[in-house]
């Protein structure tokens, strides 16, 4: 059975979503909230506390609990959007942190992952993608390196797609993804700090792009902050007879 709190954070959190509760506005009082819920103060404070801590609102001492701005950025499932052009056109806050660059063979141990011929040589990079400050997004990518020869941590700090586009003159045609909620690790954790603890799944988008000529040459694993980002595709109904 679901603990009463919980429920009571669930309906306000809704609330703050669906803009009944608007950024910068207040929350009911302690006492209203309890009031409307048949609760006691204690059960509401430990509701209130879990919005703290998801960054859904802000305590301000003796004025009560500001709805913080709490966006759901929109990410593209169907095209091949990068990073840095969602960045543009959505306007975001938005820094990208390269936590690792290395290179590295395609094996056995790796092989379930990578989905490249054993053997390949490849650059293993991952990047944290902070927007408004908040660690969002880990993206983890493995580019072949008999396609793409000239990587740097520079040019994976910035737009890589930019970079193999208009300098190698690479034709990035079309990707395969899948999606799926996963249970959160402690290399999450690690790289996403601010992660509540409550929170368990994180939303992974596996991608493996294509160049024009169908060459298989990009896996990437991007992993997200579920509380802070959505999925939206438009489909058009077929009858399939």
């Amino acid at each position: 059975m679901t603990a009463r709190y919980i429920e009571i954070y669930q309906q306000l959190k809704t609330g703050i979503v669906e803009e009944k509760y608007p950024a910068d506005s207040f929350l009911p009082s302690e006492a209203k909230i309890a009031d409307q819920f048949s609760c006691s103060r204690d059960t509401v404070r430990k509701a209130l506390l879990r919005l703290d801590e998801d960054g859904f609102i802000q305590k301000q001492h003796g004025r009560g609990s500001q709805v913080l701005k709490h966006s759901l950025i929109n990410f593209p499932i169907s095209g091949l959007t990068s990073f840095q052009e969602l960045k543009e056109v959505q306007g975001l806050d938005a820094a990208t942190k390269v936590v690792l660059f290395e290179t590295i063979k395609s094996d056995p141990s790796n092989y379930h992952k990578t989905a490249f011929p054993i053997g390949t040589n490849l650059y293993h990079i991952i990047r944290v993608r902070n927007i408004d400050g908040l660690a969002s997004v880990i993206d983890e990518d493995y580019f072949d390196q008999k396609i793409v020869p000239h990587m740097t941590a520079k040019i994976a700090s910035g737009s890589i797609y930019d970079y193999l586009e208009n300098t190698e003159k690479l034709i990035i045609a079309y990707a395969e993804k899948s999606v799926t909620a996963e249970l959160v690790t402690s290399t999450d954790r690690k790289w996403m700090p601010n992660l509540a603890v409550q929170e368990n799944r994180l939303i992974q988008v596996e991608s493996r792009v294509h160049l024009a000529d169908t060459t298989y040459f990009q896996h990437t694993i991007s992993r997200h902050r579920p509380d802070k980002f959505q999925f939206n595709e438009f489909s058009r109904r077929q009858k399939t007879f």
